[in-house]
C-alpha cells in the first residue's frame, strides 16, 4: 500500500512538472480526432480548422520544442478562437463554448507567473462566451451545410466536449492544490529548520520549551555544542568546507538525538540538543560518545580531510524554568570547556 501511494505521488509529481507539455498534447490529440470527426461527417470546413490547429500544437511540440508558459498563453487564445469558429458554425447545442469557460478557470494553473494578466485573459475569455452567446441566440446564425450532417450527434458532442472541459477543470485544479500544499510544506519547513544543515532553528526550539504546561513538573536537559577553532577552518579551507564541516556535524547531532528529542543550529557554528523528560547523569555519556565520534572523525572536502573537535556544556531546566536562563548556563559550561582547553564535556 505504501509503494503504491509513493508511486502515485511520484506519478503526481511528474504530471505536475510536465504539465504544459501534457496539456499541448492532450489539445493536439483532441483537434486531431475533431478532424477525423468532421471529416467522415463531410464537414471539410471544421475538418480544416482542426488541421490548422494540429499543425499549431505539432510547432510547439516538434519544431519550437516550446512548453513554456508564454506557449499556454497562446494555446489559451487559440483554443478561445477554435471554440468561437465552431460555436458559430454548429450552434450553441454542441458545446463548444464550454472550451472557453473551462480554459478561463485552468488559466490561473497554467499561467502561475503572469500574474494580474490572468484576470485579464480570464475576463477576456467569459466576455468572449458571452458576447458569442448573445450573438449566436440572438441573430440565430444558421449554417444548414455544416449543421445537417453533425445534428444527429449534437448531444454526443455536448457531453464530449463536457467531459473534457470538467476533466481539465478538475485536473488542474487537484494539480493546483498540490502544488499549493507542496508550498505550505515548503514554507512550514524553512520557517522550522534551518536551510543549510536541516536541524531544527532557535524559533522552533523556542516554542517547544513554551508548550510544556507550567503545571508539569518534568525536567528537561539542554547541551550546548561548539566547533572548536571553527573559524581557523573557514580561514584555511574556505567558506565551502566549513559549511561541509557544518553540515557533517549537524548529521552526527541529529543520529545524537533521535526519536522526541531535539537536534537544533543555534547560530553560526553553535549547537543545541534538547532532551526533555530526563537527567543530565544520563545524558552525559551521549555527549561524550558525540565528542569521541567528532574528534576521530576526517570530514573529506575538496580533496583535504579535515580534523575538528567540539566542545559541549551541560545545563538543566524545568517545565517552569526560564529557558533562556537555563540555555546561558549550558552556554557558560561550554565556556568553562573552552577554558579548559576544548575538546570536552562539561556538565
Amino acid at each position: 500500500m505504501d509503494r503504491l501511494k509513493t508511486n502515485i505521488l511520484k506519478f503526481v509529481d511528474w504530471v505536475t512538472v510536465n504539465r504544459n507539455l501534457l496539456f499541448l498534447a492532450v489539445c493536439f490529440m483532441i483537434h486531431a480526432v475533431f478532424a477525423v470527426v468532421f471529416y467522415r461527417l463531410g464537414i471539410w470546413l471544421l475538418a480544416l480548422l482542426n488541421c490548422f490547429s494540429c499543425c499549431f500544437y505539432l510547432r510547439f511540440l516538434l519544431i519550437a520544442r516550446d512548453t513554456s508558459e508564454k506557449s499556454m498563453v497562446a494555446t489559451y487564445f487559440e483554443i478561445i478562437l477554435f471554440s468561437v469558429l465552431s460555436e458559430l458554425a454548429l450552434g450553441p447545442e454542441f458545446g463548444f463554448h464550454l472550451y472557453i469557460i473551462g480554459l478561463a478557470a485552468a488559466i490561473f494553473y497554467l499561467v502561475p507567473t503572469y500574474g494580474n494578466k490572468r484576470f485579464i485573459y480570464q475576463i477576456f475569455g467569459i466576455v468572449t462566451v458571452f458576447i458569442l452567446e448573445v450573438v449566436v441566440k440572438i441573430f440565430h446564425l444558421q449554417f444548414p451545410d455544416l449543421q445537417e450532417p453533425a445534428l444527429p450527434y449534437d448531444t454526443a458532442f455536448y457531453l464530449v466536449n463536457l467531459l473534457i472541459t470538467t476533466t481539465v477543470v478538475l485536473s488542474a485544479t487537484f494539480l493546483y492544490s498540490k502544488e499549493t500544499d507542496s508550498v505550505w510544506d515548503s514554507l512550514r519547513y524553512n520557517m522550522n529548520h534551518d536551510a543549510l544543515t536541516g536541524l531544527y532553528n532557535r524559533r522552533f526550539l523556542e516554542r517547544q520549551i513554551e508548550l510544556i504546561p507550567d503545571n508539569k513538573r518534568s525536567q528537561y536537559v539542554i547541551a550546548m555544542v561548539d566547533i572548536d577553532f571553527f573559524k581557523k577552518v573557514n580561514d584555511t579551507y574556505g567558506h565551502e568546507a566549513g559549511d561541509a564541516v557544518l553540515v557533517k556535524v549537524a548529521a552526527c547531532l541529529k543520529e545524537t538525538a533521535q526519536n522526541e528529542n531535539l537536534a537544533v543550529r543555534w547560530g553560526g557554528e553553535e549547537f543545541i540538543l534538547y532532551f526533555p523528560n530526563t537527567t543530565p547523569d544520563k545524558i552525559y555519556p551521549l555527549m561524550e560518545a558525540l565528542r569521541v565520534r567528532i574528534e576521530n572523525m576526517a570530514i573529506e572536502t575538496g580533496g583535504k580531510l579535515i580534523h575538528i573537535t567540539i566542545t559541549s556544556g551541560i545545563a538543566t531546566g524545568m517545565a517552569d524554568s526560564n529557558y533562556e536562563k537555563v540555555i546561558g548556563n549550558a552556554d557558560e559550561k561550554l565556556y568553562l570547556g573552552k577554558q579548559r582547553g576544548r575538546n570536552r564535556v562539561i556538565i
